[in-house]
């Protein structure tokens, strides 16, 4: 008796040691102790990129911001318009104080860009300031939690006097909100702080936005947008951040299918972006892209990395425990 109590014993410590070196494989228990400042690249393609050499596009650092305002701590959550011959590109802005600002920069050609100040700042933290052309006006839908609400802004003298319009959500604390217009289709997604990736609809952007039946459309470490929807003839896609390594460690594509009423998520494009250990601003990891197509053959893209700070790394058990118990409930969800 004794001998088969210790071959069980045996067999269930072996077992748990191969689940938790499973569990590191994936989501470390040593993860990098935090990076250091965001920076911004871009660059373009004739047809959408099945990937991005960001080696070979340019970068606007935060060396390169400090010179215009020596606040400066990073620039981050990049999104842009493209209005006449002219690029707005709008980003967090992170000074030196509590909260973070929209701040901006322009370019004539896509490839020069000037900054142009801050154009949005109020008491609480501001940042993913998603800006779009919406029957000839220009809104941004920016992260607004620090507000408990997700707040509808209107430029009044673009891209300049941003002020808010309306509320699409009340009461309620959601990061990086996601919206895509159509004639047929108007959504929203937003993430809180457990992992959860809710999906919201409306008849228009000034409609009721409330949940859709089905209102958590992803959990786990990949559960958080990370740009703008793109919409192709299959559907729409969205980057979505991937936090297996520390947060800001990756970004995939995610195809997101809508038929009557219903809609299906699928993980189209695994670490789409991710740490690029041979550039010095983004070795720590990469979180956010906004896809635009310009022309038939012109495709423009804005992104986000990070820089390490060091290579020492921190010891994290709860945190990998827990996203690895919460992707496999997904998983099995969406069996």
């Amino acid at each position: 008796m004794k001998i088969k109590n210790k071959k069980i014993l045996i067999i269930i410590l072996f077992l748990g040691i191969l689940i938790l070196i499973l569990i590191n494989r994936r989501t470390p228990f040593f993860q990098q102790d935090g990076g250091g400042g965001w920076s911004v690249g871009y660059g373009e393609s004739n047809e959408f990129p099945k990937s991005i050499n960001v080696k070979d596009n340019a970068i606007y650092s935060i060396e390169k911001l400090k010179i215009s305002n020596d606040s400066t701590v990073f620039l981050a959550d990049p999104f842009f318009v493209k209005e006449k011959d002219t690029f707005y590109l709008f980003f967090e802005h992170k000074k030196n104080k509590f909260n973070g600002d929209v701040g901006l920069l322009t370019s004539t050609d896509g490839k020069n860009y000037q900054y142009r100040g801050t154009v949005l700042t109020q008491k609480f933290h501001l940042s993913y300031p998603q800006v779009f052309k919406y029957r000839n006006d220009f809104y941004m839908v920016p992260e607004s939690k620090g507000a408990n609400n997700v707040l509808l802004y209107k430029a009044y003298h673009f891209p300049f006097d941003w002020r808010v319009y309306d509320t699409l959500v009340s009461n309620v604390r959601l990061k990086d909100p996601s919206i895509y217009l159509s004639d047929s289709l108007n959504v929203m997604v937003a993430s809180d702080d457990n992992l959860n990736m809710y999906m919201y609809q409306a008849d228009s952007l000034f409609g009721k936005w409330k949940l859709h039946k089905k209102p958590i459309a992803m959990m786990g470490t990949e559960a958080r947008a990370g740009g703008r929807f793109f919409a192709d003839k299959k559907g729409l896609i969205l980057p979505v951040q991937n936090s297996t390594n520390g947060y800001g460690f990756g970004l995939s594509l995610y195809r997101f299918s809508f038929k009557d009423g219903n809609y299906t998520v699928k993980r189209e494009s695994p670490f789409f972006l991710k740490a690029n250990k041979e550039i010095k601003e983004f070795n720590a990891g990469m979180h956010q892209l906004d896809i635009q197509k310009l022309d038939e053959n012109h495709y423009y893209y804005v992104y986000d990395g990070n820089t390490l700070n060091s290579d020492s790394k921190k010891v994290n058990i709860y945190g990998p425990l827990k996203w690895t118990y919460i992707d496999v409930k997904n998983w099995i969800l969406n069996q």
